[in-house]
């Protein structure tokens, strides 16, 4: 991505970040990384650990000023740092899970979905249990279920406030080859739907089957 000159801007980008540098602890996290993410497109980071993967999705994000460069996203294209609304059009996955373990897959939802004021948040709801295939566990407790299906449900979370841009920080890692594939597909169906995927990974092969 260093001096990557992007293609002319079209109506369906929702993120741009051009010649991005960041700092962090007197080093370089960023050194002019530029990309470019439409709508219905994944686009995969991979590298080593300290590559700046992790640092970019937080830019994007506006958890990180950039010491030089642009970001923007939504649409139109904002900078998330000082514009609340870009923000709301961003969904993001950390690589840990971040759910209350007592509480059901539909209770987490419903917790979730509250900043996002969403009109009829149950419709909305039962919409992302179905399209991450979570409907039969949606009244398990979190605790009682695998590392893979709260992984899943760690992207529905997520995907509550309908994002335009969804986030994800290694969002396979170690789980089996069987949850891996449910969250391909998931994936593959958010790139269908015109839901713009930028997701950072170890796994070549992952990366290259989505």
């Amino acid at each position: 991505m260093l001096g990557t000159a992007l293609p002319p801007r079209t109506s369906s980008e929702v993120a741009r970040i051009v010649d991005a540098v960041l700092l962090l602890g007197g080093r370089h996290a960023l050194n002019g990384a530029t990309l470019s993410l439409r709508r219905g497109e994944i686009l995969a980071l991979l590298g080593p650990n300290g590559a700046g993967k992790t640092s970019l999705l937080r830019v994007l994000y506006g958890g990180l000023p950039l010491t030089r460069g642009t970001v923007a996203v939504g649409e139109p294209l904002q900078d998330p740092r000082s514009q609340p609304e870009a923000r709301r059009l961003i969904g993001l996955v950390p690589q840990n899970i971040a759910l209350y373990p007592r509480l059901t897959v539909r209770e987490n939802l419903e917790v979730f979905a509250q900043p996002a004021k969403k009109p009829r948040r149950r419709e909305a709801i039962d919409r992302v249990l179905r399209n991450t295939r979570l409907a039969t566990v949606a009244d398990a407790m979190i605790a009682t279920l695998s590392g893979g299906l709260q992984r899943r449900v760690n992207i529905a979370v997520a995907l509550v406030s309908e994002p335009r841009l969804l986030l994800l920080d290694e969002p396979t890692v170690g789980i089996d080859l069987e949850a891996r594939s449910a969250i391909h597909d998931v994936l593959t169906d958010l790139r269908d739907q015109g839901v713009a995927v930028l997701m950072v990974t170890h796994d070549f092969d992952q990366a290259e089957r989505l």
